[in-house]
């Protein structure tokens, strides 16, 4: 049976350890080995995370796609986690779709970037509106990390709920009403949001199984690159870049 490696290129060191404890944990109870890479900011300074250009993720792609080649032992599959908030506006589809809503938008753009990448190999995921989404989504879990601050969580929740229902994907990304703005809002004067561990921590707790079907698009996505992966077990050994 072929080894199934599904390399996922991060935005930042959040959606890194996302994927190298989560979603791995996750996806190596279906024998497929999770292997995140950090996208490149400057080779001359070996700085890794941040998104400045579509063209700094295409270098990456290409690079991590070409190293990874097909056998008739192993099948490599590419996917991304990035930020629909603050997406480089040279992205493909951004502009067209600029009037477009939410779930409508990130679907256009990643279908953009699917056909710009042309590879069979390539599903990408954006995430809708940022990765704090995911974490909305446990909300009296991240208390349980931020006691003092259990009081505004709890408020910060029935708002949410009463606004997008059990939605938490729908959570506009505004500068000051994004995923992450309201956490922090509510912690602010008792703890300093920690990203990185909090993410982690509480999209662990949940599980990649409540965060899919709390979070549509995200499942959508889990869903896909669970397919691609099995049909690319079965398939015959194929030696080719795209």
């Amino acid at each position: 049976m072929k080894t199934i490696k599904l390399h996922v290129l991060c935005e930042g060191q959040t959606e890194l350890r996302f994927a190298s404890r989560v979603l791995a944990t996750h996806l190596i109870l279906k024998d497929i080995l999770v292997l995140p890479q950090l996208l490149i900011t400057s080779k001359r300074k070996n700085a890794r995370g941040g998104m400045l250009s579509y063209q700094q993720v295409v270098r990456d792609l290409t690079v991590m796609m070409k190293s990874a080649t097909d056998s008739e032992t192993e099948a490599h599959i590419f996917t991304t986690m990035f930020d629909l908030y603050a997406l480089p506006s040279d992205f493909p589809g951004y502009k067209a779709t600029s009037t477009a809503s939410g779930c409508v938008r990130v679907a256009a753009i990643e279908d953009a970037f699917a056909q710009a990448i042309d590879s069979r190999r390539f599903l990408p995921y954006i995430q809708l509106h940022e990765f704090e989404a995911l974490v909305l989504c446990g909300l009296p879990e991240l208390a349980q990390s931020y006691p003092n601050a259990t009081r505004e969580l709890t408020a910060l929740q029935a708002e949410l709920q009463r606004v997008y229902g059990e939605d938490m994907e729908a959570v506009d990304g505004g500068l000051e009403t994004a995923p992450s703005k309201r956490i922090s809002k509510a912690m602010v004067g008792k703890y300093k949001y920690d990203k990185v561990k909090a993410g982690t921590e509480i999209t662990a707790r949940l599980g990649i199984e409540k965060l899919a079907n709390r979070c549509r698009h995200f499942g959508d996505w889990l869903r896909k690159i669970e397919a691609l992966c099995l049909a690319s077990r079965g398939s015959r050994s194929a030696n080719y870049d795209k």
